[in-house]
C-alpha cells in the first residue's frame, strides 16, 4: 500500500505528519520514501523536502525533483515561470521509487483539489497512481467543515481515504473535545488524534498511533 498524504489546507502539519509517519514505519523495518513531486516557497533548499529525506535517509533531489522559489499552488507557480507540470514524468519517478521500495508516502501541496495543471488536481494524481488518501486536518474550531468536504471530494473521485489525522491537540479549544467524536460520526473513520508538537518527533506513544494508518 502506497499513500498520498494531504491536508484540508496549507500550514495543517502535513510533512509533519509524513515524517514522523516514516519515522514510525522505518522503526517497524518498513523500507519506506517520501516523495513530493513539487515544493513552492523555495528560496534555497526545499525546507518541507529537507525534512522528508532526513526521515528516509533518501538523497534531497529523490524526494523533491521539482521547486518553485514562489509560495503559490503548482499550476499558479508554472504559470508564472512560464513552465508548464509534466504529468507523466511526475508519474515516472514515482514508479521509479516503487521499484525501490516497499512503501511511498506522496506528500502534496495544500488540500487535495490544488491544481497541478489546468484540468488536473492532486486527486487526480492519487487515482493514477492507485494511492490511498490520508487526510491530515486541524484539531481545532473550523476542523469539522474543511475535513468533510476533503473526504467527500476525494470519495467523489473513487479515492479509499485510509485514514484522517485530526493534528495540533492543545487543549485550549473547547472544539476539540467534540471534533474527533463529530469527524467519525460524518466519515465512519475514527481519526488518529496528535497533540500540537514544538519537536520534530514525536514521542513513541503517538508514533504507534500513526502506524494504524497503514494497519500496523
Amino acid at each position: 500500500m502506497h499513500l498520498f498524504i494531504t491536508g484540508t489546507d496549507t500550514g495543517v502539519g502535513k510533512t509533519f505528519i509524513t515524517y514522523n509517519l516514516a519515522i514510525a514505519l522505518r522503526e517497524r523495518g518498513v523500507s519506506v520514501a517520501c516523495y513530493k513531486p513539487v515544493e513552492t516557497g523555495v528560496q534555497d533548499l526545499p525546507s518541507d523536502g529537507s525534512l522528508l529525506a532526513k526521515a528516509t535517509a533518501q538523497p534531497l533531489e529523490e524526494v523533491v525533483p521539482i521547486t518553485f522559489r514562489l509560495p503559490l499552488a503548482p499550476y499558479a507557480a508554472s504559470i508564472e515561470k512560464g513552465v508548464p507540470l509534466d504529468i507523466s514524468s511526475i508519474k515516472e519517478f514515482f514508479f521509479r521509487l516503487k521499484r525501490k521500495y516497499e512503501l511511498i508516502l506522496v506528500e502534496g501541496a495544500g488540500g487535495i483539489a490544488v491544481p497541478i495543471l489546468k484540468d488536473y488536481d492532486y486527486s487526480d494524481l492519487a487515482k493514477d497512481l492507485d494511492l490511498k488518501v490520508v487526510i491530515v486536518a486541524r484539531a481545532g474550531l473550523g476542523t469539522i467543515n474543511h475535513t468533510y468536504l476533503t473526504y467527500r471530494y476525494a470519495k467523489s473521485k473513487g479515492l479509499q481515504v485510509a485514514g484522517i489525522v485530526l493534528n495540533g491537540f492543545r487543549g485550549e479549544d473547547v472544539s476539540e473535545r467534540t471534533n474527533p467524536r463529530i469527524v467519525e460520526e460524518l466519515t465512519g473513520i475514527r481519526p488518529v488524534e496528535i497533540p500540537f508538537s514544538q519537536g520534530e518527533t514525536l514521542a513513541q506513544e503517538y508514533l504507534d498511533r500513526l502506524l494504524s494508518l497503514v494497519g500496523l
